[in-house]
């Protein structure tokens, strides 16, 4: 890793980012684009901390000005996110997304609960690459990421786990609807955030991990069974395991 750059980590809420901003060594507080981030070191690793704030359009806004500020050579997404029934997750398991996927960005389906169909125009255009709303994430990174995690978690029966993620604007609140978007894109994870910032990632070029844990799942909504302490634990968990054996 080059210690002249900045990994950037990057939480929705506060709560997803405390255990991280508690550990980090030499820390500086700013504001950045109207943005709460910290700056320092875990172990080895010179990162930034943001807090993005909920959605896409929050998330795509604070890595875009972090990383037009600030010298990035990796971007981390991590905190919460629901599980489908059928994608071999538990509450508590951690994810690693091997693609984001925008369900929203396309055409309407031929009813309610459908997906969406493909754009007749990509969303980005590059010289190697055209995207319509799914995005990659850095394979090299999110191997590297699987076999750490495995390995760390093992013992403690926590499964890890690589799998797509879809990125939505409404928290899917019915069982109908879960088993339509497990069917449709054989999702693992469901959250706000990913494909915004997988968006301003291919822009920037920038490898992009995201590692969540889950805390909820997907379809009619028990609040009763979620369990966000236990998420946000252990997101913080699977990141101060990968800082320190990066």
């Amino acid at each position: 890793m080059n210690n002249d750059s900045y990994i950037l980590i990057v939480g929705a809420v506060f709560q997803e980012i405390k255990p991280l901003v508690e550990k980090l060594n030499s820390a500086q507080k700013k504001s950045m684009g109207n943005r709460q981030i910290f700056c320092g070191k875990l172990f080895d690793q010179t990162v930034i901390i943001a807090e993005s704030g909920i959605g896409m359009l929050n998330a795509a806004q604070t890595v875009t000005v972090v990383i037009e500020r600030m010298p990035v050579h990796l971007i981390i997404n991590t905190g919460c996110a629901g599980i489908f029934p059928d994608a071999g997750i538990t509450i508590g398991d951690i994810g690693i997304a091997t693609q984001e996927i925008d369900i929203h960005s396309g055409i309407e389906g031929a009813y309610p609960s459908a997906p969406v169909k493909q754009l007749p125009m990509p969303l980005i255009q590059t010289e190697m690459n055209t995207y319509y709303g799914t995005y990659p994430l850095s394979s090299y990174h999110s191997q590297l990421a699987y076999d750490i995690l495995s390995k760390e978690f093992e013992s403690q029966n926590i499964r890890v786990k690589m799998v797509p993620f879809i990125t939505v604007s409404t928290i899917t609140s019915s069982e109908q609807r879960s088993n339509c978007l497990f069917n449709s894109y054989q999702c693992g994870m469901e959250n706000m955030e990913g494909a915004g910032i997988a968006h301003v990632a291919v822009l920037y070029n920038k490898p992009f991990l995201e590692i969540r844990a889950a805390s909820n799942v997907v379809g009619i909504r028990d609040k009763q069974k979620w369990d966000f302490t236990l998420a946000f634990e252990r997101s913080s968990i699977a990141i101060l395991q990968l800082m320190a054996s990066l």
